[in-house]
C-alpha cells in the first residue's frame, strides 16, 4: 500500500480550511494563490494511487500499486491584460509503478488513467497545450496538443478515470480508439452558447503524441472530428446528449496499438486505408440538489458503430447510473454501477483465430467515493468483465483508488 496510510492519515486529521477545500490541502500559498488567479494564471496538483488486483480469471492472478500526478496550469489573457478570450490550458503527467492493465486481460482495459502518457514505463510529459483564442462570444477556436480526454463533452462520473469509473468503456466510448489519439497535436472550432460548445469541430493528426513532439504533423494523413452538444432540460432537470464521428484516412491494421486498448493480437493483418465511426453519448440527470445545482445524478449512455476493419470494435453499448450522493451528510461523495458491451467485428474475430480466438467483451463495474475532505477521496471499485480473449476466464477486479489535491 506504501503511501495509500500515510496520506490518508494526513487527510482524515487534517482539516481544510476554507481556502484549503477550495485550492487542496496545500491551501492558497499564504495568499499567493489568490494573486496568481488575479492576474490569469492558475496551478493545481493531484496525486492518485490505485492498489487493484486479478482475485480469479483474467491473464494473471496478482495485484499491483501505481499512480499518477496530474498538473493543469490555465492561462487567461484578459486577466493578465493581453487579449481577451484567450487562454492556455497545459496539462502534464507523471506515471509511476504498476498497472493493473498488464493483468486484467480486458481489449478496453480496466484502469484508464494508467494507460497514460505511456501504458508500461515510469514517465512525465506534457499531454495538453492548448492555445485558444475566441474570437467572438460565440466562436472560438483553438491549436496546439490536445488532451482529448479532457475535452470529452461526457463527464458524468467525477473525472477521466480519477474521480469515478476506473475502466475504459466507461469513461471513454472505445469505438473512437482507432481514429483519435488520447494526445493529438491538431486544430479545433467550437461555436458556443452562453460559454459552452455546442458544435465543435476537430482535425487530429492520427500519431498518439502523449510522449512525442510535434515532429512530421500529418505525415501519415489526418482525423476529422464533428461534435453536436445539446444541452435540454427534461421537466426541468439538465441533460447533456453528443452526436458525433470520426473519419481517418491514415492507413492502419486491426491489430495495430492503440492508446486506449490493449490489442492483445500479433500477426499478419490486412493494411486497411481510412477508418469511421459514429457514436452518441448522453447523460440525463435524474435528481439535482435544489439547494446545490453541482449536486447530481442520473443515466447516462455511450453508443457507437464502425467499419469493423481497421476498428477491431464494432459497436459498443454501454450504460449506467452515476453522480453524487444522496446520503444524508455526505455531500461530496460519489457513486456509480454501469455495464459495457463491444462487439467485435466477425472480420477481426475470423482473422485473429488462428493466433489468439477472440471473442466479444462485456463487463460491470460498481464503485463508491468516499469524500473525507473536499480535497481528498477513497473510492472502493469492483469490476466483473469478460475479456475479449477466448482463452481467459472471467476477470474479477476488486480495487482501491486515493485521490488528493494539493
Amino acid at each position: 500500500m506504501r503511501l495509500f496510510v500515510p496520506i490518508l492519515l494526513c487527510c482524515v486529521v487534517f482539516a481544510p480550511s476554507v481556502a484549503q477545500a477550495q485550492y487542496g490541502v496545500s491551501g492558497d500559498w499564504a495568499g499567493t494563490r489568490d494573486l496568481l488567479a488575479e492576474h490569469g494564471l492558475t496551478i493545481d496538483l493531484s496525486a492518485t494511487q490505485f492498489f487493484q488486483g486479478v482475485a480469479g480469471g483474467g491473464r494473471d492472478e496478482k495485484w499491483d500499486y501505481g499512480g499518477k500526478l496530474d498538473y493543469l496550469v490555465g492561462f487567461e489573457g484578459g486577466k493578465a491584460g493581453l487579449n481577451e478570450g484567450f487562454f492556455i490550458d497545459l496539462h502534464a503527467e507523471t506515471r509511476f509503478g504498476e498497472s493493473i492493465n498488464d493483468d486484467d486481460g480486458l481489449l478496453a482495459p480496466a484502469n484508464i488513467a494508467m494507460n497514460f502518457p505511456n501504458s508500461s514505463s515510469h514517465v512525465t510529459s506534457i499531454t495538453g497545450l492548448k492555445f485558444t483564442q475566441a474570437l467572438s462570444e460565440s466562436f472560438a477556436i483553438s491549436v496546439g496538443k490536445i488532451n482529448t480526454l479532457d475535452e470529452y463533452a461526457l463527464k458524468y462520473n467525477g473525472g477521466p478515470g480519477l474521480g469515478g469509473f476506473m475502466n475504459t468503456s466507461l469513461v471513454f466510448n472505445p469505438i473512437a480508439s482507432r481514429t483519435v489519439p488520447y494526445s493529438a497535436a491538431g486544430v479545433a472550432c467550437a461555436f458556443l452558447d452562453e460559454g459552452k460548445p455546442w458544435l465543435t469541430f476537430a482535425v487530429f493528426d492520427p500519431e498518439e503524441r502523449a510522449t512525442k513532439g510535434l515532429e512530421d504533423l500529418f505525415a501519415r494523413g489526418a482525423t476529422f472530428v464533428p461534435e453536436l452538444i445539446l444541452r435540454p432540460e427534461i421537466f426541468g432537470l439538465p441533460g447533456t446528449y453528443v452526436i458525433g464521428g470520426t473519419y481517418s484516412n491514415a492507413d492502419y491494421r486491426a491489430i495495430d496499438p492503440s492508446a486506449w486498448l490493449t490489442v492483445p493480437v500479433t500477426g499478419e493483418f490486412p493494411l486497411e486505408t481510412g477508418s469511421w465511426s459514429l457514436y452518441t453519448n448522453f447523460f440525463q440527470a435524474l435528481w439535482v440538489d435544489s439547494m446545490d445545482e453541482s449536486r447530481q445524478w442520473g443515466l447516462f449512455g455511450q453508443f457507437g458503430v464502425s467499419d469493423g476493419n481497421p476498428n477491431p470494435i464494432e459497436y459498443t453499448a454501454i450504460c449506467g447510473l452515476g453522480g453524487r450522493s444522496m446520503l444524508g451528510g455526505r455531500p461530496l461523495d460519489r457513486f456509480g454501477v454501469g455495464y459495457f458491451y463491444l462487439r467485435l467485428s466477425e472480420e477481426f474475430k475470423i482473422l485473429s483465430r488462428r493466433i489468439r480466438p477472440q471473442q466479444d467483451e462485456h463487463g460491470l463495474e460498481i464503485f463508491y467515493n468516499f469524500a473525507f475532505s473536499p480535497n481528498c477521496w477513497l473510492t472502493v471499485d469492483l469490476q466483473i468483465a469478460q475479456p475479449s480473449t477466448v482463452a481467459f476466464d472471467t476477470a474479477i477486479i476488486p480495487g482501491a483508488r486515493l485521490q488528493v489535491l494539493f
